[in-house]
């Protein structure tokens, strides 16, 4: 029974949330009379107070409170997005005209996601009814108090009225296919109040032309001590978080709607430092491109002048850019400076470059430009490996002479580029 038992508690978990461990409470009016410190004389006050309708199962227990709030109203909402906050702020703008009035707390609560939006339906209520009495938030959720027992209009599809009432109040909420639409409440004043309300909402679904449905009604007035009264009541709550899931995320608490205000903070601050963050970022992006334009430009007149000194004193009349003007300087000045070493005339040093081009892993480069002088070689060519490239430059070392391979790159479809620079 012990093994039964747990795998039926595990199938309840799996179809819902179980409240069998939960503790619902509701609101009672007392009145009390005291006296004047001051006059000695003696008035009726009437406070409020917690009062246990069921008890829930083991020691740690979860609250939930039915409270009749008599300013609570509610409206359907429809968004493009599905941020908390932004839910808030949009439904908050949308109220803005009639905060005149009063004051108000909204409590939205999403009950399906399409897409990126939501739709769901928004709390609105004084926040004088959130002043409750001691015992009430104490870790616990607080829910208008006909909500949790939608699932006892499931023969109605979800459709019809069900009404809270105990000594002092009468409310009710009407719903459309397991959605509240409407929300109401009323002072008791007596056994006709009940069949009044009725009476007004099948009068409201004509004139709007709504399903009237169901009706389920509960009263507490009086209490209950009954064990299997609270088994049926809990059993309820159930069946309704079943057929909504959403009830158990409602919580019109002052706790809930603190909780709320904080994460609207926290957004705003980080929101906030994020856009410092963004501001300061672009100015050291700035200072850096502005820096590196300074310095391209240093590196840009620098190029200019050492072209011009080249032009102006080795070769006037050449146009076009000058990749290396500081290396032909210097081979122009050993020219004329009669520096070269005698005996490499052309002849010989072709028969150098055929001679190298024997050696099998030279074979594949090929030599696009060549440049002789008196100094030397100045060669621009291609390989199709590094390997062989280094090879060719120690064949030339291989006969005493001074070789360097630079800017060697890459190039797809071609092979490595490279330049030569041999010096007797």
């Amino acid at each position: 029974m012990n093994l039964l038992s747990r795998l039926k508690e595990r199938v309840n978990e799996r179809r819902g949330e179980n409240f069998s461990d939960t503790e619902f409470r509701r609101i009672i009016e007392i009145k009390q009379t005291v006296q004047d410190e001051e006059t000695g004389a003696e008035q009726e006050i009437t406070r409020k107070a917690v009062k246990i309708i069921t008890s829930g199962e083991g020691s740690r227990k979860n609250i939930i409170t039915l409270v009749p709030m008599k300013s609570l109203s509610l409206e359907d909402f429809a968004l493009p997005f599905s941020n908390t906050t932004k839910i808030r702020e949009a439904l908050r703008l949308q109220v803005m005209p009639f905060s005149a009035a009063g004051e108000l707390e909204l409590f939205p609560v999403v009950l399906t996601k399409t897409g990126r939006g939501v739709n769901g339906v928004v709390w609105y209520v004084s926040p004088e009814e959130l002043e409750l009495p001691y015992g009430t938030e104490d870790g616990g959720k607080i829910w208008p108090a006909p909500l949790p027992f939608i699932s006892r209009l499931k023969d109605y599809n979800g459709t019809g009225v069900t009404m809270w009432i105990d000594e002092e109040n009468i409310c009710s909420l009407l719903w459309q296919e397991n959605r509240p639409v409407l929300y109401r409440w009323r002072k008791n004043t007596g056994e006709s109040s009940e069949s009044h309300e009725l009476s007004w909402y099948d009068s409201y679904c004509k004139a709007r032309e709504l399903e009237r449905g169901g009706t389920f009604t509960v009263n507490v007035s009086g209490g209950n001590d009954d064990d299997e009264a609270d088994e049926e009541f809990s059993a309820i709550v159930n069946d309704s978080v079943n057929v909504c899931s959403w009830i158990s995320d409602v919580n019109l608490s002052r706790s809930a709607l603190q909780g709320a205000k904080n994460l609207e903070l926290i957004v705003r601050y980080l929101t906030r430092a994020a856009l410092w963050l963004l501001v300061l970022g672009v100015i050291a992006l700035s200072a850096e491109l502005l820096r590196w334009n300074q310095v391209n430009e240093q590196i840009q007149q620098v190029r200019t002048r050492s072209e011009n000194f080249y032009r102006q004193t080795f070769d006037p009349e050449r146009t076009g850019r000058i990749s290396n003007p500081v290396t032909l300087a210097r081979d122009k000045i050993a020219e004329s400076s009669g520096t070269q070493t005698e005996g490499h005339p052309l002849d010989e040093v072709l028969a150098d470059v055929g001679d190298i081009f024997t050696v099998v892993s030279s074979r594949d480069i090929t030599l696009d430009v060549v440049r002789y002088n008196a100094d030397g070689l100045d060669c621009t060519g291609t390989g199709p490996d590094m390997s062989t490239i280094l090879n060719f430059r120690k064949a030339w070392e291989d006969r005493g002479i001074n070789a360097q391979v630079s800017n060697t790159q890459f190039v797809a479809g071609i092979g490595y580029r490279f330049e030569l620079r041999v010096r007797w």
